[in-house]
């Protein structure tokens, strides 16, 4: 078998002796012009192969896309779940054949054979397996999977070969709706358990491929909690039987298998073409939602004296204190497999650099890690500020110069084990600069300043009577 990704949750399927295009979205942007397809792609229309079926899953507009529907041949067979307006919407486009199915519906097409499988969210909208001579493929779409619906799964295929899986915990209405940003490890590790339990032989991040622009390219900053390599790393750890047969798929990829030989062809659909890997774009970082951090420089400290010294402090003191101190201070840091990203933002720009305390030797690498799952933003004055002494940690927090989150976990075929609420991971620049400390050196600094001043106008000593401790009362006796 081999499936073709077009993007985001379109694919082509080839069976033994069955061409089926599913989701069709060609063109960009679409649902109502909010959505580019990311990594970004070019589609070669006329190079698309003609095919024996369409399929589409649900009537969501990232899915059923009229522009690429009105495209296509109207004389395909077309098999859409039992709702209404998918139905008189095709037949509008001239679209005549056309099969509503039902949950675990069976399709025969010669030696193909398709099963509709079961959502347990009633858009409606239905999952599909794919089964010919050369094993078992399941796009499970957006459907959310029941364990019921496993069972019978499992009933009717002994093995599941591949599953194209749903995978990223969408944080949609929350910012709109006034809801929690943390990430949402319930819903997270849901998923990562519905795979253990389906137990495929090899697992792609399925339909969830896109960004937003224009106006609502904000989101992209809370939109989606999961980069595709921590997926594929998550998923490694939550079903080590799996190994290295999990593929992040992009657009222009193709996946063949025939039992259980796998084979990740990058680039090679021969009608679509990945343009450019924007990924970076759908960084998850809910502090930074609305407003940039900017560093004004308000006290005016040397910007090249401020760069050469930030860039030591974390570059090489702050990985020679980690080391020195990894078995006292970052037990947990070690333990909890913290990969933590550091990004200090300068008047002219921001520099970032990522820790991974999984690694024997912790080195400041530069640049963004996708894995990462601790994470600092700071203005490079408030960090310089700390340096010297003469800024502190609640200038920093209370002054919004410092922003920070955290989604650690760790996956395991049971879910996802996590610190307790209580057990918060501390930021190595605080642990490397106490609190206490930077708090006196500041105060130690305006006794300096403001004590010399004020000596001027000191009063003579005078005798007087003194208080004394009596149990627990403080007594001073009259005159």
């Amino acid at each position: 078998m081999e499936i073709n990704f077009i993007g985001h949750a379109s694919i082509f399927v080839k069976t033994q002796d069955c061409q089926i295009l599913m989701d069709p979205v060609l063109w960009d942007p679409h649902q109502e012009g909010l959505f580019d397809i990311c990594p970004q792609r070019e589609v070669i229309h006329e190079n698309i192969p003609e095919f024996d079926l369409l399929i589409i899953s649900h009537q969501h507009l990232d899915h059923f896309h009229i522009r690429s529907l009105a495209y296509l041949p109207k004389t395909v067979d077309v098999l859409i779940p039992e709702d209404k307006l998918i139905e008189d919407c095709l037949r509008q486009l001239g679209y005549s054949h056309i099969y509503p199915l039902k949950d675990f519906n069976k399709v025969k097409f010669g030696a193909t054979s398709l099963l509709t499988t079961r959502s347990e969210n009633r858009v409606p909208e239905y999952g599909v397996i794919f089964a010919d001579a050369s094993g078992v493929f399941w796009n499970q779409v957006d459907t959310i999977v029941s364990l019921n619906t496993i069972r019978f799964i499992k009933s009717r295929y002994e093995k599941i070969n591949f599953l194209l899986a749903m995978w990223q915990p969408m944080l949609e209405m929350n910012y709109q709706m006034n809801m929690s940003l943390n990430f949402p490890d319930s819903i997270y590790s849901k998923i990562l358990q519905t795979i253990s339990t389906i137990q495929p032989q090899a697992v792609a991040p399925g339909s969830n491929g896109f960004r937003c622009i224009g106006g609502s390219a904000w989101l992209n900053k809370i939109l989606f909690p999961v980069t595709t390599e921590r997926f594929c790393h998550d998923v490694k750890n939550a079903c080590p039987e799996i190994g290295n047969n999990v593929f992040p798929l992009y657009p222009g990829d193709v996946l063949t298998f025939d039992g259980g030989e796998f084979s990740h062809l990058k680039g090679k659909c021969p009608f679509v073409h990945k343009i450019s890997d924007n990924r970076e774009d759908l960084d998850f970082s809910p502090v930074r939602v609305g407003n940039e951090m900017i560093d004004n420089n308000p006290d005016n400290y040397h910007l090249d004296e401020m760069k050469e010294a930030i860039c030591k402090e974390i570059s090489v003191n702050l990985p020679k204190f980690i080391t020195k101190n990894r078995n006292v201070l970052f037990i947990e840091h070690c333990r909890w497999q913290v990969i933590y990203q550091l990004e200090i933002v300068f008047p002219d720009g921001s520099k970032i650099w990522n820790f991974d305390f999984s690694q024997t030797e912790i080195q400041a690498q530069e640049g963004r890690n996708p894995l990462a799952n601790l994470f600092t933003y700071m203005t490079a004055s408030s960090l310089y500020g700390i340096f010297q002494g003469l800024k502190g940690w609640d200038y920093a927090n209370l002054g919004g110069y410092y922003r920070g989150f955290q989604k650690l976990y760790i996956p395991t075929p049971q879910g996802i084990t996590k610190p307790d609420e209580q057990e918060r991971i501390s930021e190595p620049l605080a642990l490397k600069f106490p609190y206490r400390e930077v708090l006196k050196r500041i105060l130690q600094n305006e006794i300096a300043q403001w004590s010399h001043e004020n000596n001027n106008r000191a009063k003579p000593q005078e005798p007087r009577t003194l208080m004394m401790q009596m149990g627990n009362t403080l007594v001073k006796l009259a005159r």
